[in-house]
């Protein structure tokens, strides 16, 4: 119990970044980044170039002021 609150705490109060899949169209995988709130957008761009080191497209971007968001391609 106390790691999801942990886990909470980090991703919207914090600059925490987490990333996860979700299947693409066709095959394959889109990268999720999520940013905390109070990180600035370029905190999404760094772990966006760790997840894809040899490069990315921006498939959709999320700033809503709740969570910012990045859906990346690593294959493009």
């Amino acid at each position: 119990m106390k790691y999801p609150i942990f886990l909470l705490i980090c991703l919207f109060v914090s600059g925490c970044t987490t990333a996860s899949t979700i299947p693409k169209p066709g095959g394959g995988a889109y990268h999720v980044i999520a940013c905390g709130t109070a990180a600035p957008v370029r905190i999404c761009y760094e772990r966006a170039n760790k997840e894809c080191p040899t490069g990315y497209k921006v498939v959709t971007q999320d700033n809503d002021g709740v969570r910012k968001e990045l859906t990346i391609d690593c294959d493009h």
